[in-house]
């Protein structure tokens, strides 16, 4: 597969204003949130303030889920729509994806912004093809170069976009996969560029971390107790997938856009009365949950980890639309903190080890897992974590063939 040179100024240029946009809808959605939760309960004091909240938010979200359709788009929903016309419609989409996601968002759902803005992405991609008369040579390879760099760049992980390449099913030549890999490295790199020039105008921090010890102790314990960790969190993804299909079950039978949004923002409300930590994606949270979570006791950070992926997909499938990653890599730390409460062994390494098993595990892509969690965990448990994804990656594509046999 060969790229020309307008081509790699295309994507170029592309992952500037990919970036840019991220940065500032990031902006724009913090904003809101801030205003919601913090500068309005500042002024007025009101009893149950979640659950008024997450009523009018389900009540918001019910009119627009019925007076302008399933918004936002997802991922999955925008290459879907790629793939079968060749574009994403955006002519008064990208505006609905925008609204719907800011409203999900700033009312406090466990949802994540990469859903909204990859419809986006795909929008502008479109709009430009048919508005500057570009012919792309190679259109999906624009789209999913420019969905990577969006990912790369909201969670703070340069290779999301380069994991594209080796988690495709349909492996490229080894000369092409260097020259896909060099354009996503390009591509990611100008996008970061223009996100960080946005993002500099936030006052909000960049705080998508964990916090661990500077000085790591190498306990040889945790070599022991690592198969354990990296077998809880395979489950506990294998929960997170089952607690999916069972909301979504559950919404199906409950006629009426407008109840089902409702309880969704109920939902909400009751999860946030018992702790902030269940609302917002969890980008936010991570940081502190971190620096809290070992004065938890076990039972309290199992609870966090399985009502977090309860509320994400409830809201979900009852209209809240949204991305499933942040909330994943939350719920599963604080899984992987659990774990780490019972075993305390070079800690890092335990959660890295859970999280990493899990978000494979729900996301289905190896690579990206542990490009996501690259700079999350210390560099020095790259390997474990890596090791971790890959693993359970053989393990799920292994159990899926015998199933797939045994079904015919």
């Amino acid at each position: 597969m060969r790229f020309s040179a307008l081509f790699v100024v295309y994507s170029c240029v592309l992952g500037l204003i990919v970036g840019a946009v991220a940065a500032f809808f990031l902006l724009v959605a913090n904003f809101f949130i801030d205003l919601v939760w913090q500068d309005i309960p500042g002024m007025v004091s009101l009893p149950f303030y979640p659950m008024i909240v997450g009523v009018v938010g389900g009540v918001l979200v019910g009119l627009l889920q019925k007076h302008l359709g399933r918004y936002p788009t997802t991922i999955e929903e925008t290459l879907g729509e790629f793939k079968k016309n060749n574009r994403v419609s955006y002519k008064g989409r990208i505006g609905k994806n925008i609204l719907a996601a800011l409203v999900v968002l700033m009312f406090g759902a466990s949802l994540g912004p990469e859903a909204a803005l990859a419809g986006v992405v795909g929008g502008m991609i479109t709009w430009m093809g048919d508005h500057l008369k570009i012919t792309f040579e190679h259109k999906d390879e624009l789209l999913k170069l420019s969905i990577g760099t969006m990912l790369a760049t909201i969670f703070r992980a340069p290779f999301a976009g380069i994991s594209e390449v080796f988690d495709n099913k349909h492996p490229f030549k080894l000369k092409n996969k260097a020259r896909k890999i060099g354009l996503y490295a390009i591509s990611t790199l100008f996008g970061i560029v223009g996100f960080l020039f946005i993002e500099q105008f936030s006052p909000e921090e960049s705080v998508f971390a964990l916090h661990f010890s500077t000085t790591i102790q190498w306990e040889w314990q945790a070599l022991l107790f690592a198969p354990l960790g990296w077998l809880v969190g395979g489950i506990f993804g294998w929960i997170f997938l089952k607690i999916e299909k069972l909301t979504n079950k559950i919404a199906e039978k409950i006629n009426g856009i407008m109840i089902k949004a409702v309880l969704a923002g109920i939902g909400i409300g009751v999860f946030g009365l018992v702790s902030p930590y269940f609302l917002f994606s969890g980008e936010h949270q991570l940081l502190p949950l971190s620096k809290e979570a070992l004065q938890f006791s076990f039972f309290n950070l199992v609870l966090l980890g399985i009502g977090k992926a309860i509320l994400t997909n409830f809201c979900f499938a009852f209209g809240w639309r949204g991305g499933k990653i942040f909330p994943a890599i939350f719920s599963s730390t604080a899984i992987g903190f659990a774990f780490v409460s019972l075993f305390p062994y070079t800690p890092g390494l335990l959660v890295g080890v859970v999280v990493a098993a899990s978000l494979t595990m729900i996301l289905g892509q190896p690579y990206l897992s542990m490009s996501l969690l690259l700079f999350l965990f210390p560099i020095q448990f790259f390997p474990v974590i890596l090791l971790s994804s890959l693993g359970l990656g053989k393990v799920k594509n292994f159990v899926e063939a015998k199933y797939a046999e045994t079904s015919k």
